[in-house]
Order: C-alpha cells, then structure tokens, then sequence
C-alpha cells in the first residue's frame, strides 16, 4: 500500500532511506539522512511511503516547484528491491506532480550509482546535465547526475 507520509513516520523513514543509501557509504560522509532532516522536509513537501503487513519498506520526498516536479531519496528497504515497491512509489510521486499541475518531473543522482542511470531512463527520464556537486556530504569530489522526464 502506497500513502502519504506523516509527521509520526519521520523516524522510519529516515530508517528506510539511511538502509538503501548504505551504498554510497564509500563515497558519503556519514548517514545520508535523519529524523530531523525529514521532519522538516515533511512540513513542505510530501513524502510518500509504502507499507507492506504494517510497517514501512519505502519512501519517496517529493516536491512542486511551479509547473516542476522533483522526487529524491527513492528508497526501498534493501531485501525487497527489484520487486515493484520503488516503480510504484516513484508513480505515486509523478501523479502527485502531476496533479499539482507539473509538467515536468526532474531528478539526481551521483554519476557513481551507475546502476540507477540505466534504470531511470528506462521509466523515461533522460539526463539533462552532469554538474559537480559543491555538497560537503562526499569524502571526495563527485559529479550529478540530472535526469527529467515529460509527465
């Protein structure tokens, strides 16, 4: 099941989010998110997030800029990737964008998660620019990834 997230879900989904982003530990300083951070994303934006028997197993923040959309922080818990959970949130985050009236849905990511490029075009984003990051949040110097897609 696929809903919005609340205030009360701030800890588990940092939980979910700091689980999937492990990967990134060799290139990332630290966790990469917290209650806090999350808490306060929630008073702005929205966060969707999937339950399977009554407890959390993914999240999405999403985000309206005018006639933009963006998602980030796509994340599922590890030992039930590849099996839908993040495709159906990622749809629940275009639906939102585009009932808010997106045309457009924009994302990034690190240019060293090479296995996520591949799979994002394949659900229709198409990357748009490969910047420099300027985030303290790398041990070393990594490049963006930015992918958009037409809703």
């Amino acid at each position: 099941m696929i809903r919005r997230g609340e205030n009360s879900d701030a800890s588990e989904i940092a939980r979910i989010i700091n689980a999937a982003f492990e990967v990134e530990r060799e290139f990332r300083e630290g966790e990469r998110t917290s209650q806090g951070e999350i808490a306060t994303l929630l008073e702005r934006d929205v966060f969707f997030v999937a339950e399977e028997d009554g407890r959390l197993v993914g999240a999405v923040h999403t985000s309206v800029d005018a006639a933009t959309g963006y998602f980030g922080m796509l994340a599922v818990d590890p030992a039930l990737q590849r099996g839908g959970v993040g495709r159906a949130l990622l749809s629940a985050a275009e639906e939102h964008c585009r009932k808010a009236g997106c045309t457009k849905m924009t994302m990034s990511t690190g240019e060293d998660r090479t296995e996520l490029i591949p799979y994002y075009e394949r659900v229709g984003y198409r990357v748009t620019s490969i910047e420099p990051s300027t985030s303290r949040a790398f041990k070393r110097p990594i490049r963006i990834v930015k992918m958009a897609k037409d809703l």
